[in-house]
């Protein structure tokens, strides 16, 4: 109530913000949204919407992972395997033709003149396995164990049922000790992925129309943080990784810098529908086919391409040569993932460009009328 002995020019407000705050209806929620603005509180969408939206969208990505990691892994069998053979021309075609007359898509074969050829094409990883010929005129193969326990138990597999009796083994690049399953560079590389994923999604919401310049820093922060972390944690503290601290730190920073920039082109072009788009795209189908469980041979005929194409693939492969098989890809790896992150801020800049001028001209146009 105003005071009588003061003007009623004088008189006392309250700020102009707590009245509209109090002129709205009180919600439910407000003792615990703390300072979010009331227009926001109001501006919620409607209810069918705000339950409809959020089922739909994740039951797609829910129903996409498990059809694309059911399909890629529920019973994999090799597709054109590379299978080295350092035998007696008589002894490689039986070999061959054994394997043909079980499965005729199973295996490649890739003839070479000697043992030591052939355990150095293990050691390239030019191919995962070898049968050579042994000091007694018998067949033993050779493994590269780092592939994982996976293909080296199906390559065995169908070696016996091919040729009916066991082959002796020999694991010429074996796994560390603390890397037992083979699945640590997998892991390591998932958890990039992701990260940059959630990266891109909180930068897109929090700022929508951030400038490409202030994103790519942001990005640029964020990439180099996430290779000194995974390196940390998988070189030094774990062991996990047998690389160099600076190699892992690396693939690990251009691995999420790929991934920040492709899921943030996603959702700059698509809008919110971005989000679950660069979420089947990069996580479902990147990692799927990425080679950390199964070798890309191992993968169906419409997802195995993606191994040598995607980021998470690219990065399992850098990290796996660099730890076990002398970088022998290293630097094809390196130069795919920058070229990844490259392409998509190009095309990002180009929409933003593109944008830019169609506003200047929907500006100029209103003002000639």
């Amino acid at each position: 109530m105003a005071s009588p002995n003061l003007p009623a020019a004088v008189e006392p407000s309250r700020p102009r913000h707590r009245a509209d705050h109090a002129d709205r209806h009180p919600h439910p929620l407000d003792d615990i949204e703390h300072g979010i603005p009331a227009p926001v509180l109001d501006a919620g969408a409607p209810l069918r919407k705000a339950i409809t939206v959020p089922v739909i969208t994740a039951l797609l990505v829910g129903a996409a992972f498990i059809a694309v990691f059911l399909a890629a892994f529920h019973a994999p069998t090799s597709h054109r395997l590379p299978l080295g053979i350092a035998a007696s021309d008589a002894a490689a075609a039986r070999v061959e033709l054994a394997v043909n007359d079980l499965d005729g898509q199973a295996m490649s074969f890739h003839r070479y003149p000697d043992a030591a050829a052939a355990r150095s094409a293990i050691r390239r990883d030019d191919v995962p396995a070898a049968l050579v010929t042994d000091t007694h005129r018998r067949l033993t193969l050779m493994v590269a164990g780092a592939q994982g326990p996976s293909a080296t138990g199906s390559l065995q597999a169908t070696l016996t049922a091919a040729l009916g009796h066991p082959v002796p083994v020999t694991d010429v690049v074996p796994l560390d000790s603390r890397d037992s399953r083979g699945l640590s560079i997998f892991y390591s590389s998932f958890g990039v992925v992701l990260a940059g994923y959630l990266f891109a999604v909180s930068s897109y919401q929090i700022a929508p129309r951030m400038a490409l310049a202030a994103r790519v820093a942001g990005m640029a922060a964020f990439s180099v943080a996430s290779g000194l972390v995974v390196a940390s944690i998988a070189c030094l503290a774990l062991g996990a990784i047998p690389a160099s601290f600076a190699t892992t730190a690396v693939i690990s920073a251009l691995l999420a810098f790929a991934l920040a920039a492709s899921a943030s082109l996603i959702m700059r072009a698509c809008g919110p529908a971005g989000i679950p788009l660069a979420s089947i795209a990069l996580l479902i189908l990147g990692n799927a086919s990425s080679g950390g469980i199964l070798p890309p041979q191992y993968l169906p005929a419409w997802l195995a391409p993606l191994a040598h194409a995607m980021p998470p693939g690219i990065a399992v492969r850098a990290l796996r040569d660099a730890a076990y098989f002398h970088s022998a890809h290293l630097s094809a790896g390196l130069t795919l993932l920058a070229g990844w992150t490259v392409a998509s801020l190009t095309v990002h800049y180009a929409l933003d460009r593109v944008s830019a001028r169609r506003t200047r001209s929907a500006a100029s146009t209103a003002w000639a009328t």
